[in-house]
Order: structure tokens, then sequence, then C-alpha cells
């Protein structure tokens, strides 16, 4: 492409940087060149954005008519499989952290995380990704077979049909390659966890390749009686039937079993606990069960090459997620004699910090997503434009069987609490027994997905399509009775205009439309007997409509990407009124800015820099008090950065620096009470060398460097609201061993 336009100084720099690299790599070649009788062909070199430790500028995202990130119209970053291992990263909560625009959203130990992005909970039914496909968010995905984690901001509905406005995460498997590995770690905690990697290729051709993952982790959180244990195993699959033509198959399976940690409550709901211990389990008691989550993930993919301009692709992919949940908790405190309140709450611990401890069991918890999706992509000319088309066909069928749970009081006696400050005594649990094992949630959804990039020059195109959507959904009550039918068509734009000034600038404005799973009503929305009103306790609500705006810049030099992105995103609220009826009412409308930086800075220097802000506003809502604040849990500023430096004096030693920062934000949604801000540091050490004829990688870290105290979560899962405090200063070492 010729610039049209003139080169700023940095630009001259950064040009004459890389031609003194590309000059220097290719002297042996011209010296040759000079020494041969033959004319040699004229050959053009153009520069390409470079993948590096903590960049990698391809997305495997579907759902977009390009692969770069740098000419895509919306906010991704990445976290590269070589950040994974140097912050020691084994599920999404470690990954989280590298990205400003996402946050813990009710994030227990023990249990599948959520999270929040661009002020809104990610839904598990439909914000997480496996290679593009659905997968179930009840687990914890394991990540010792990922070669990448992709995170979408802002409305994916091309991306994952129903989404959450705040984005997804998508996350790539790594492909067959030759490697054989062990990798074995220990933390200051007393955890440990081996791990494998094998993969390579077979046939005459080698056209069969093969990648085996395999690990086990002893857990050993810095909570008492948390220990836990995790296995896991996966296999990718990859046959080269042509050179048109290729199948891929992928399947992982982990068991995770550990007793999950809960939250505090807010004393008397005004007061952010204070002097507790990182260390105490609250609700304890000894006749409690780990939770176990045992998870499955299974694609197949076929790929054609029709032609030099066109693709197909077939794919079939399962996530099946089912979690037997047998555990004590603390919630509230209504114990005559006991509970102290100023107030007249009991829902929440009272000022002295007693609460109630919960016997709930909820045992074969049931999640299945299949999906079926056939991609034509390719491209086309009509007159002078130029077409670049995605067309896909899905199929999505997901399904939710559960038990009417026990969720009660261990007893009727005041002996039933405990405190924040001291553990508790151990009671008899409740002798209640489970209700019906039922089907709560039908859902089938068919999907045409069209985009059309239009390139009218080298500057200006266009992206202009959509998905046309139909919903056929069914929500059930635990007697097996049809409380909700939902049947409509629906057709989400996704629109954007783009301009490239020169070559490595992307400027974009974008307009897209989104539609949400409906959330689950909690157990307590019981209703209001006074006035008539019944409640819709565990109710699963229609699906809720999103809308985004958003414009943005993105700045290529060499291997470092900036990106800035001014967005303003609004999507129909679902709360739990003052009559304790969970419904769809008024809507929660966000503001934001993001800006990030990451790729090469220098030769020997890599890093990764976000800065989010974000204004986050509910509208509409009777409950007045929820209304014309910051909404809980969304900070206003959080910004994280992580480097990596390369020593100049000794070969493969790397020197690893991080921090998080956030600003204060509310704890509950009146908007009454703040946790406050915080900045967590982290350091650590990477070192690659050769011994004995083998590659080794020593890694070693500390998380929170100076041991900060922090409350890391403020958030509301199933209508609770909870104080999760941040992990305790924590050492790391993983010795890598390539054979």
């Amino acid at each position: 492409m010729v610039n049209r336009y003139p080169f700023s100084r940095l630009q001259q720099a950064l040009l004459a940087v890389s031609s003194c690299s590309s000059l220097g790599l290719f002297t042996p070649i011209l010296a040759h060149a000079e020494d041969d009788t033959q004319q040699l062909a004229t050959i053009t070199i153009k520069a390409e954005a470079q993948h590096t430790a903590y960049y990698q500028p391809q997305v495997n995202l579907s759902g977009f008519t390009q692969k770069n990130i740098a000419a895509i119209p919306a906010s991704i970053s990445t976290v590269t499989a070589e950040r994974i291992a140097d912050q020691h990263a084994k599920t999404l909560t470690d990954v989280v952290k590298n990205d400003a625009a996402v946050g813990d959203g009710y994030a227990a130990i023990g249990y599948y995380p959520n999270f929040v992005m661009r002020g809104f909970a990610l839904n598990l039914g439909s914000s997480y990704l496996l290679n593009g496909n659905l997968i179930r968010g009840q687990q914890n995905v394991a990540l010792e077979n990922k070669e990448q984690v992709e995170i979408l901001k802002g409305i994916s509905a091309i991306q994952s049909s129903m989404s959450t406005p705040g984005g997804v995460v998508n996350y790539v498997t790594k492909r067959p390659k030759e490697i054989h590995s062990v990798t074995v770690e220990a933390d200051s905690h007393g955890g440990n966890r081996v791990a494998t990697d094998f993969g390579g290729f077979l046939g005459e051709d080698q056209q069969f390749g093969y990648r085996v993952n395999i690990a086990k982790e002893e857990m050993h959180p810095y909570v008492e009686h948390a220990n836990g244990q995790r296995l896991f195993g996966s296999l990718a699959l990859d046959w080269k039937i042509s050179d048109r033509s290729k199948l891929e198959f992928d399947i992982e399976s982990q068991r995770q079993r550990q007793r999950s940690v809960p939250g505090y409550q807010l004393l008397d709901g005004t007061t952010v606990p204070s002097g507790v211990s990182s260390s105490r389990l609250l609700g304890y008691q000894s006749w409690s069960k780990p939770v176990t989550d045992e998870s499955l993930n299974t694609s197949l993919k076929y790929r054609y090459k029709i032609n030099d301009n066109w693709t197909a692709n077939l794919t079939a992919s399962q996530s099946r997620a089912v979690v037997d949940d047998y555990s004590s908790f603390p919630w509230g405190c209504s114990t005559k004699g006991v509970c102290d309140y100023s107030t007249s709450l009991a829902n929440t611990f009272d000022q002295n910090g007693n609460y109630d401890i919960y016997d709930y069991r909820n045992p074969n918890d049931t999640y299945i997503t299949n999906q079926f999706k056939a991609g034509l992509n390719g491209q086309f000319n009509t007159g002078t434009w130029q077409h670049t088309v995605s067309l896909e066909l899905s199929q999505t069928y997901k399904r939710h069987a559960q038990y009417n749970a026990i969720n009660a009081l261990v007893t009727d006696t005041p002996e039933s609490t405990g405190n924040i400050y001291s553990d508790p005594v151990t009671y008899t649990p409740s002798e209640k027994t489970l209700g019906n094992h039922y089907k709560s949630l039908d859902s089938q959804q068919t999907a045409l997905n069209l985009l059309d990039q239009i390139d009218f020059n080298d500057a200006w195109s266009v992206l202009v399509g959509g998905k046309l959507l139909h919903l056929n959904e069914n929500a059930y009550d635990a007697d097996g009775n049809n409380i909700r039918d939902t049947h409509f068509n629906r057709f989400l734009p996704q629109l954007a205009l783009m301009y490239q000034p020169w070559e490595h600038t992307h400027v974009y404005v974008s307009y897209v439309k989104g539609l949400s799973d409906g959330g689950q009503a909690p157990w307590y929305a019981t209703g209001n007997s006074a006035k008539g009103i019944e409640g819709n306790a565990y109710e699963t609500l229609a699906p809720v409509h999103s809308t985004q705006y958003e414009l943005g810049i993105k700045q290529q030099w060499q291997a470092l990407l900036f990106t800035a992105a001014i967005f303003d995103l609004k999507q129909d609220n679902q709360y739990n009124n003052s009559d304790n009826y969970f419904l769809t009412e008024g809507e929660q409308h966000n503001l934001g800015l993001e800006l990030g930086l990451q790729g090469r800075l220098t030769q020997n220097l890599d890093m990764t820099s976000t800065l989010a802000l974000t204004r986050s506003r509910l509208t509409g809502t009777q409950t007045a008090e929820y209304q014309g604040h910051q909404t809980q849990n969304v900070p206003t500023l959080r910004f994280a950065s992580h480097l990596s430096y390369q020593v100049p004096q000794v070969e493969g030693l790397r020197l690893l620096a991080g921090m998080q920062y956030s600003s204060s934000k509310y704890a509950n949604k009146s908007g009454t009470v703040k946790v406050p801000s915080y900045t967590v540091f982290d350091a650590g050490t990477a070192y690659n060398f050769r011994a004995y004829g083998y590659d080794n990688t020593l890694r070693f870290n500390i998380d929170n460097l100076f041991n900060k105290k922090y409350w890391r979560d403020a958030g509301s899962f199933l209508g609770d609201d909870y104080l999760f405090l941040g992990a305790p200063r924590t050492a790391q070492l993983s010795w890598t061993v390539n054979f």
C-alpha cells in the first residue's frame, strides 16, 4: 500500500530502525547475489506485525472478516501462552488481571468464577468460547493446553449468538507440533502441579498430528480447610486430508474437587468488615463436602479450501459441566438473642460480625450446550469495490437440569450462628431432603450470520451485516410446569465504518445490537404475601436487549500496538425489587474509555498495559436508591501493566514485573458503602538455559509483593452481595524441561 500522507518523525525513526534490522538480516544474501552472474528478481519486503512473547497480532475469533487485531473494528486483547506461563496462571481468574476492562464479579475459590467486563457481568451460558465454539461457564477452564486467551470487549452477538454486552472470552487450544515437555510447579502455600505436553506427527507425509496435555494439581490456597485436587487431560488431532482439506478434533476433560470459600457481607448492611483473617473459612462445618466440578468440552471441525478465494467449514461441538455442591455457608443473621442490628435488614451480617450458617445441597447441577455450524468465507469484487464475506449458519441447543435444592439453616436453634472473628463450632446438618431433579431450561437457537466488509479504496471501508436469530426457549419449575415459553425472531445488526489514513493506522466507528440470556431469580425471590405478590425464585427470565456505539483507533508500530476506544453501552436491567420479585425493569447505561498498549516496546522489553475508565448507571427502576450513582462492583478507574525485560548481559534471563490498580467501588446496590482503592505489585524472573542436551526454563514470581490486604471483589451473584479478599503474598516456582 502506498502512503499518501507524510511520515511523522517517530514513524521515520521506526522505519529507519526496521530498515537497518532488515539490512543486517539480508547482508549475507546480498553479498551472495553480488557474486552471482545472474540477475536476481526484485524482492519486495513488507513489514508485518510480529508475534512476541506478550503480543499475538492474529486472533481466532469467528465473526470477523479479518484476523489481524489492528484491522478489526472492535476492542480485543490477547494473552499468549508465554505470558500465561510467566504468570503461573492456571484459571481465567489469573488471566483477567492483564486487562483493566475485566474484573472479578463473584469469583470464589473452589467454585466456578464470574467476571465483569465493561461493567456488565459475563453470562455463564454464552460468554465463553473454545476455538470459537460455545462452552459452559460453570467450570474452571484449564490453561495447560491453551495457546492464547482472546478477550473481546463489547457486544458479541456474531461470535456467541447470545451474550452479555460486556464481551466474550475465547480460549484457543494448542495445535499439534513436535514437543515433549514436563513442568513441575510449587507455591508457598503448599500447592503443587505436574503437567506434561506431548505432540508430534505421523504418516508418510506427516499428515497426522497429535497434541496431548495432562495435568495433576494439588491445590493449597491461603484459606484453611479449602485444599483440593484437579485432574485434567486433553487431546488435539489434526488430519491434513489433502492440500485443500483438513480435519481438526479437540477434546478436554477436567475434574476439580475443592471446598468453596464464601465471601463476607457488609456488617449491618452499612460497614465493610475490618481486622478479618484471610485464612479463615467462614461457616466451616466438618460435614460439608468439597464442590465437585466435572467438565467435558469437545469439537470436530472440517475445513475445505474451494479455491484461492473461498473456504468452507463445518463444526460440531459439545460442552458439558456437572456441579455437585454440598456446602455450608454464611448468609445474613436472623437468630434471635444473637443477631444485633441498628437497622432491620437481617439479610447481611450483623454489626458485630455474627452470621447464620446455611446448609446448601445441590448435586448433579447439569449444564449442556450443543452447537452445529456451517460457514463460508471468501472474497470477490464488484467493480472497484472489494468484498470480504463471512457467512455462517448455526444451531445451538442449551439445557439446564437441577434439583430442587436444599437451602436451609443448619438448625432452628440459636446455636446456628458463627462470627467472622472466630471459627464456628460444628452443628448438625439440616434434616431436609432434596426435591425433584428437573429440567429448568430448554433453549434452541437458530442463527444466520452475514458480514460483508466492503473496501472502497485504500482508505475507506465499511463492515455491514448482522445476525438473524430465531429463539425457541422454555423454562420449567420443579414440578415440570412450563412457566415461560419464549418464541421470537430478531435481527441484530453489526455496522462499522473504517478509515485508514496511512498503512498502520486504523480508525473506526461501530454500531451493534445484542441479545443476552435472561438471569435466574435468586432463592429469596419469594414475593410479598401482604400484597398478594407471588415469588418467582429460581425462574429464568426472558432474554434482554443491548445496544452499543463505539469509536476507536489502532496504531501499529512494528510489534507494538496502541489502541483507544470510547464506548456507549445500554442493556435492559434485571433485579430483585422491594417486593422480593425478580423482574426486568429499567436499563444499565455504561460509558467508558479504554486505552491499551501491547507488544515489544524496545528490543529487550515486552509489555502490556491497559487503562479503563467507566461510568455506569442504572435508570428507570422502581427502587430509587439503585439509581444516580456508580453501579455495584464497577470501579471508575482500573489500570494494569505487565513487563518482561530480557537482560542483555545474561543470555536467557528475563525480569518480570506487573501491577494492578483499582479505584474504590460500591459494595451494595444502593451505593452507600464503598470498598477502598488498591494497588498490587508482582515481580518475577524467567531463565532459559540448556543442560545435558535439554532445554530448560525456570520461572519464579511473587504475586502481591508487598502483601497488600484489599477487597478484590464486591460483586453480586444470584442476588447475593459478597466481599472477597485478595490473595496475600504468594511465591511460585516452576521448572519446565523439553526433551
